[in-house]
């Protein structure tokens, strides 16, 4: 694990001194925008996963169907389009690549527990530092980019009102909704994801040291 960190060193100076591009996504949702800056130097694979998704269109009219403040919230699983919720379509599960630690900002995928290899659609941003936890369970939560600008806006949706909705919903974010008692209307409720767009930049000199600040802690770690 030690030469592997050094390896993604090695690649992150390559980077810089190139003045390489970085491929960052645009998220679209109707509190503001998020971009994520992807590392495909620390997990190709979910990176390229990721991508799948979000080329084909799969994460439009998806919306943040979790949010547990202190903690993550998470999307990339569900759909609501013309009045009804459906699935993202499942993609073949990615092998876990965890290099980068889970600290706030942070954006990794979701996973089944006790399989650290099942990885699909469902990805989470990091609230705070979550390291002692997600880094040391289930083989480590595999971290594929940042945040970027708009870390306020998934602490926005962390601070809204969250309802019981039912099995995969029960920490379900709503905005716009004063009372319990008020009826649930989807379309005005729900914090959805309008669309989602690549851009490639230049790298940035605070994320190349912000990353090798997360490389080096995790070194340091499996030693």
């Amino acid at each position: 694990m030690i030469s592997h960190s050094i390896r993604i060193l090695a690649c992150l100076c390559f980077l810089l001194s190139t003045n390489a591009k970085a491929s960052v996504v645009e998220i679209d949702t109707n509190l503001g925008t998020l971009e994520i800056t992807l590392h495909p130097e620390a997990a190709p694979n979910h990176v390229e996963n990721f991508l799948n998704y979000v080329n084909d269109g799969d994460y439009n009219n998806s919306f943040f169907h979790r949010s547990v403040p202190g903690f993550i919230i998470q999307a990339g699983g569900f759909v609501y389009s013309n009045q009804q919720f459906t699935s993202v379509p499942i993609d073949p599960a990615v092998n876990n690549e965890f290099n980068l630690t889970n600290v706030r900002g942070t954006v990794a995928m979701a996973k089944l527990g006790d399989n650290p290899d099942s990885a699909t659609n469902q990805w989470f941003i990091n609230l705070t530092d979550n390291s002692t936890n997600l880094d040391n369970q289930n083989g480590g939560f595999t971290v594929f980019g940042t945040v970027s600008n708009g870390m306020s806006v998934a602490d926005d949706i962390a601070n809204l009102v969250r309802i019981n909705a039912g099995r995969t919903f029960s920490d379900l974010p709503i905005r716009n909704f004063a009372d319990v008692n008020d009826p649930i209307i989807w379309d005005d409720h729900l914090v959805m994801i309008n669309g989602v767009s690549i851009s490639e930049v230049p790298l940035p000199a605070g994320i190349y040291l912000f990353l090798s600040g997360l490389v080096s802690l995790q070194l340091l770690r499996k030693k």
